[in-house]
């Protein structure tokens, strides 16, 4: 285990194994994409309560879903920089940071779209709402911090700190709606029911588009990551090597 987790560590291996991993996840999300996105548009029911604005939660939960994954994802690649120095793990938290920072705000565009025909008002400070854009704010901080330190490693260190702090925001935004008494409704629950308030008709395509975005933010980082591992690694060999190839 200790050999897998060391060549994972391995900017050059890791970059070689990604590029077999891609086109496993590229078709299946453009796949669960299309027919998610379609199911949502033409199939799923009006809400009795909602009508047609229904269809923004299937944008908006899956985005608001991922967006809660950045911050530990960070803080474990920067406890990994932190403890083991892996080259590796300080890259995924760097190009971490700015996808957060996109996810995070169509989050809060799709939730201020929704919110403006259901509330009557784009924006409100709401808990949910106002920690969500506290973690955007924390993560452009993230990516201040970052390109104000010249001396790469005393940035890695600083950022690792930070997302290890921002992880705490991430639990206010989970309980915020059972800790205060906010607009933004509390989780649903889902049921195979035709009866329940979300039955499988509309529960099932919304888990579809939250498999697709999770596998978009896979995509995502992953060629973030490989375009980072050849700025960084750009004297090595393999990358010179690699690039006379192509």
């Amino acid at each position: 285990m200790w050999l897998w987790f060391s060549k994972l560590g391995s900017p050059k291996w890791f970059y070689e194994l990604s590029g077999k991993w891609l086109p496993w996840l590229v078709i299946p999300m453009a796949m669960l994409l299309i027919v998610g996105i379609i199911w949502a548009l033409l199939f799923v029911p009006p809400d009795y309560q909602q009508g047609e604005t229904i269809r923004i939660m299937y944008i908006h939960v899956p985005f608001a879903s991922i967006s809660l994954a950045f911050f530990p994802l960070m803080a474990v690649a920067g406890t990994i920089t932190l403890v083991w120095k892996m080259k590796l793990a300080d890259m995924v938290a760097k190009v971490a940071a700015p996808l957060g920072a996109w996810f995070t705000v169509l989050a809060l565009a799709s939730g201020s779209i929704w919110g403006s025909d259901i509330w009557g008002t784009w924006w409100i400070w709401d808990g949910r709402l106002t920690s969500m854009l506290l973690q955007f704010f924390l993560l452009i901080g993230v990516i201040s911090l970052r390109s104000a330190l010249e001396d790469t490693d005393a940035a890695a260190k600083a950022c690792a700190v930070l997302s290890i702090v921002g992880c705490i925001n991430v639990f206010v935004i989970k309980y915020s709606v059972d800790w205060w008494n906010t607009l933004h409704q509390p989780s649903s629950s889902f049921s195979l029911s035709d009866e329940a308030p979300n039955p499988p008709e509309v529960w099932v395509p919304l888990v579809i588009m939250i498999v697709a975005v999770y596998l978009f933010f896979a995509v995502s980082l992953i060629l973030s990551t490989r375009n980072e591992i050849l700025v960084r690694e750009r004297r090595a060999q393999w990358v010179q090597e690699l690039v006379e190839a192509k």
